[in-house]
Parts: structure tokens; C-alpha cells; sequence
């Protein structure tokens, strides 16, 4: 399940060799190689930038025993009504989780007010967790190549791995007393 909430995510890339510019077919990539150091806010900025005709790219998808957060327990007799989450996740270019940041509230995650702390705690234990096979730029000899290996994934192409930046909305709710945690659009 995750590997097609994470296809149908909002997504950012980072490629050190990568030129500004804007992003091609909603993917976003960055100057900013993942093997660098950073600091948290430092490694999720994105700076848009173009692929070139003769590339594509191939999001990362998520393993199958990545967790689903678990309903603070502590909550349950609290009876609150639904709770969501925003995280964006900086993923490296061997797939694991390597920043967090909690964006509920910002932009593009317009929820509630004041998210109790464990909800986002819970979201951010489970998410460090998480792999991906990693997301790939495919670069192809030219662009006919591309084109005639449209369903082939990388098929002919050299893979570059490639650092992203996923965001996730996890929705927090109650069903006759038990928690429940699922994935949002």
C-alpha cells in the first residue's frame, strides 16, 4: 500500500550534478546531494531544476514492512476527534530515512489546530523506520531511447540514485474505542 501512496505523492529530488530550473512532469530536483552533511530544515530545502529530454524518473517505493504509526494509547480515553499528521521525509539515495520534519499546518497540509505532541511523535517514530527502494533518475543515450522504453522503467538507461523529499499525511482516528492509523492523500 505504501509503495502507491508514495507513487501518488507530492515528491522533491535531489542531484548534485543537477542545473536550476523548473521541474519536469512534477518532479522536483535539487542541488543538494544527500551524502552531504546537513542540518534538518537544510537537507529537506529543494531547488527546482529540469530534466533533460532524455531522461526520466522512477519514484521510490516503500517496503511492505514499513509500520504504520500506532495510536498514542495514553489518547484513547480522551475521545478526540480525528487527528492528522504532515510529515515530509527526506529520503537517501540508498532508501533510508535520512531527515523528518513535521509540516502539519503548512502549506499543502491545512488540518486542525494544535495536533497534540504524541500524535506527531508516533508519525516521526515510525517514519526513522521506514526503507524504499530508492527513487532513480534513468538517463537515457538520447531521447528516442526514452521514448521507445516508455513502460520499461530504466530499461537501456544508466540509474542514478537519487535523494527525495516525500510527503505523508497520517490520519489519527477512533472506532468504538479502538485507535486506528491510516495514510491520507
Amino acid at each position: 500500500m505504501l509503495a502507491l501512496v508514495a507513487m501518488g505523492l507530492v515528491s522533491c529530488v535531489s542531484d548534485p550534478e543537477s542545473m536550476p530550473g523548473r521541474a519536469d512532469d512534477g518532479v522536483v530536483l535539487s542541488g543538494r546531494s544527500a551524502a552531504q552533511p546537513y542540518a534538518l530544515a537544510g537537507a529537506l530545502d529543494i531547488d527546482r531544476v529540469v530534466l533533460d529530454s532524455h531522461e526520466s524518473f522512477l519514484m521510490p517505493i516503500g517496503d511492505l514492512g514499513n509500520q504504520t504509526p500506532i495510536y498514542p494509547a495514553a489518547r484513547l480515553a480522551d475521545r478526540l476527534p480525528r487527528r492528522e499528521v504532515c510529515l515530509r521525509l527526506a529520503v537517501a539515495e540508498d532508501g533510508s530515512v535520512f531527515a523528518l520534519d513535521d509540516v502539519t499546518g503548512a502549506d499543502g497540509c491545512k488540518v486542525q489546530e494544535g495536533v497534540e505532541a504524541d500524535f506527531v511523535d508516533s508519525a516521526m517514530h515510525a517514519a526513522r523506520t521506514w526503507r524504499f527502494e530508492p527513487a532513480v533518475r534513468c538517463v537515457f543515450a538520447n531521447a528516442e531511447e526514452k521514448a521507445a522504453a516508455t513502460n520499461t522503467g530504466c530499461a537501456g538507461a544508466r540509474e542514478i540514485p537519487q535523494a527525495v523529499s516525500l510527503h505523508y499525511r497520517f490520519v489519527f482516528e477512533q472506532d468504538e474505542g479502538r485507535g486506528a492509523v491510516r495514510l491520507a492523500r
